[in-house]
């Protein structure tokens, strides 16, 4: 038996969805003793979520440096704050960033590694992009709300993702979206990569040819999804 997956997804299917967040441990590492901690933790991880968060800027043409990087493996994450820790850059990208040996995993992951450089110049290694795995499932959304409505069948609020990440105290709101935009990409890569592997999959496609009504095509999805995951 195949498992069908919809070629697109619209908001008001995904806003239908279980919300889930990240339910692990948080370190949030601000000083030079916490990311000696975070460093010894990470060290033995092979694979990890990753992401970055900026500062929004509403002025045209001015842009804020990147102030998060976050990190997550399936039961915790690490959220680093780039300014407090900008004298000890070089040496987090060097044992992550450039670790060959350690995989990243993310969406749009160019453009991230793109504005670390500008804080700290590295030669990245070990960086995996998502949606080159969801292309070849076919479906043609990108943003990760969307995939992981289609991947996973769940929803992940995004309501911080235009807060102060340069804020001298990050809020557990902050801290929790942050946590989870990097441990979803995790789960998102895996369950993409599984799918590929396994081969079984087809594609639900609207068409105006087939004449298959959007309500009817969210009902037949829906009912794949709780077949599935109960």
């Amino acid at each position: 038996m195949k498992c069908a997956y919809p070629q697109r997804i619209k908001g008001e299917f995904v806003n239908l969805l279980p919300l889930r967040k990240f339910e692990g441990p948080i370190s949030l590492v601000e000083t030079p003793e916490q990311l000696e901690e975070a460093l010894k933790e990470i060290e033995s991880e092979r694979i990890l979520g990753f992401d970055t968060e900026t500062r929004p800027c509403f002025k045209k043409g001015m842009q804020h440096s990147v102030a998060i990087l976050q990190l997550a493996s399936e039961n915790k994450a690490w959220i680093f704050r780039l300014i407090p820790l900008k004298d000890h850059l070089e040496r987090l990208y060097k044992e992550v960033l450039a670790n060959p040996e350690i995989k990243k995993v993310g969406l749009a992951v160019n453009g991230d590694i793109r504005a670390l450089k500008k804080l700290c110049n590295f030669n990245a290694a070990g960086f995996d992009e998502i949606s080159k795995y969801t292309q070849k499932i076919g479906i043609i959304n990108t943003g990760m709300k969307n995939l992981c409505g289609a991947i996973l069948g769940i929803k992940i609020s995004k309501s911080a993702q235009m807060s102060n990440w340069e804020s001298d105290i990050l809020t557990q709101k902050q801290l929790d979206y942050a946590a989870t935009d990097a441990w979803i990409g995790l789960e998102l890569y895996k369950e993409a990569i599984r799918i590929l592997d396994s081969n079984r999959y087809c594609l639900y496609i609207e068409s105006d040819a087939d004449a298959l009504a959007e309500e009817s095509l969210m009902k037949r999805f829906m009912a794949a999804f709780k077949k599935l995951f109960g």
